[in-house]
């Protein structure tokens, strides 16, 4: 793109710093498409035919996800993304219509500018790897050993809201012996999960036909400028709570307010779930009383309009922040991401596990559903048929995955779009048992291989979680059916 200068050059004069634009350009000149093919086994002319097609569209951004958001050098990867959509000028300008109306979320005008530079870490500092909290939230790579780790800070009780830690959080066995070695562990849950087999106490919580509720995740995403507002429909057993009640429970007890936008949950009475909904979203762009009369409707003219930038705005993009350029050199002088990993052999290590959606599955949840699992009970191992046949592998043998830092028991299964070297696993399945005996009928986690104390990103704390290297054999004591 920048060979056949084909990026947005007005865009990047008015808001991109200069000074960077020109360090990008030098940093990444030796990232050539005959290096890049070489080293990424891709065809050199599609590398092209992708840069080409993107920068000469007219629209449209690129994005990262589970894929490149858990493969080594994650910070990079996101950052250089964010670079690619910047030099192309993929922002919204003045008078474009944002799809979304974002009606549950504070009112936020739309500007044709650069958003001032924020600290990106302002949250406290983890005791361990040098990392921090982001937007009030700890790296979850750190949480085992701040459990396990005596001194000032070290976490003796664990409260699971709809999580299962055991088979999602990185390094299985790490996760395993911290959370066993908690003082409590509480879990909110609507099944036995893996976690909550390990649980001192377990609260079954209402599930979204029992209680009134917003679609909170979505409200940014829809592609319209809709949100929508439901009552509880269905009579919840006497047992059952909502998440909010069993905080609002504890909190009562230790006489600790909950500080929410709207004002403080009262402790005097019991509120109910749309008390909470109006205090939680009390400064929404659409008030909540507007939203509950108007259900499940489109509202047209609604959208976001982008306004004109403020005249005295002088913030640009800054495309090479500290500790990009030593990253990039770190990526040129490897051979393979891999080297992330003490212990990786490029002789044995020769596969690489990657991450993978399913259909009918959300990391751990939906298997407990008769109808799904009569689909799938295992989180099958895909790989290249040439790859198993290679390795004398068959559809359903057992095979071991072992990466340097642990062994999984996978379920091959054929896959003809995958490329050779690759083994494609959907995580947080299995179980509690490290030695995947019930593989068939649970599946295996993929975060036992993973590492919560290696091949770390250090802005982050990323743990890699696809291009694992991992060598494949079959299972000895379980060759065939």
């Amino acid at each position: 793109i920048f060979e056949k200068s084909i990026y947005d050059h007005n865009f990047c004069d008015e808001w991109v710093e200069p000074s960077t634009l020109n360090s990008l350009i030098k940093s990444i000149s030796r990232f050539t498409p005959e290096y890049v093919s070489k080293r990424c086994d891709v065809d050199q002319g599609a590398i092209i035919e992708a840069a080409l097609m993107f920068a000469n569209g007219k629209k449209g951004g690129a994005g990262t996800g589970t894929g490149p958001s858990m493969a080594p050098h994650s910070s990079l990867t996101e950052h250089l993304i964010i670079c690619l959509n910047v030099i192309c000028g993929r922002y919204n300008r003045e008078g474009d219509l944002v799809e979304s109306g974002n009606f549950l979320y504070p009112d936020s005008p739309r500007l044709a500018q650069v958003i001032p530079a924020k600290d990106p870490t302002p949250g406290p500092p983890s005791r361990f790897r040098n990392l921090r909290g982001y937007r009030g939230q700890m790296p979850c790579s750190t949480l085992a050993d701040e459990i396990l780790e005596p001194g000032e800070g070290q976490i003796r009780a664990l409260i699971v809201s709809g999580g299962n830690p055991v088979v999602a959080f990185p390094d299985q066995e790490l996760t395993m012996s911290a959370l066993k070695d908690l003082d409590l562990l509480v879990v909110l849950d609507h099944r036995m999960t893996a976690t909550a087999e390990l649980a001192d106490y377990i609260f079954a919580p209402r599930l979204a036909l029992e209680r009134a509720d917003v679609p909170h995740l979505m409200d940014r995403w829809f592609a319209a400028p809709y949100t929508n507002y439901t009552d509880a429909v269905v009579e919840a057993e006497s047992e059952l709570i909502a998440e909010w009640e069993f905080f609002w429970e504890i909190a009562c007890r230790m006489n600790t307010p909950i500080a929410l936008s709207g004002g403080e949950l009262p402790l005097d009475h019991k509120p109910t779930d749309d008390e909470v909904i109006d205090l939680v979203y009390s400064e929404a762009r659409m008030p909540m009383d507007q939203i509950r009369e108007n259900r499940g409707i489109i509202h047209a003219g609604k959208e976001y309009v982008v306004q004109p930038a403020d005249p005295g705005c002088t913030s640009k993009f800054n495309l090479m922040p500290d500790g990009i350029q030593v990253e990039i050199d770190q990526v040129f002088a490897e051979v393979t991401g891999a080297e992330l990993w003490p212990g990786f052999n490029p002789a044995i290590h020769t596969f690489r596990l990657i991450s993978r959606r399913l259909k009918d599955v959300l990391n751990s949840l939906g298997t407990e559903l008769p109808k799904i699992a009569a689909r799938s009970t295992t989180n099958y191992a895909y790989m290249s048929p040439d790859d198993m046949k290679d390795l004398k592998i068959s559809d359903d043998d057992l095979i071991d995955i072992s990466s340097p830092r642990s062994t999984i028991t996978g379920v091959a299964k054929a896959d003809k779009t995958l490329r050779r070297g690759i083994v494609s696993m959907a995580h947080s399945w299995g179980g509690t048992s490290l030695t995947d005996e019930k593989v068939r009928d649970i599946g295996t986690p993929t975060s036992r291989l993973t590492s919560a104390r290696e091949a770390i990103d250090p802005i982050n704390g990323m743990v890699v979680s696809s291009a694992i290297p991992v060598q494949v054999q079959l299972t000895k004591e379980f060759s065939t059916n």
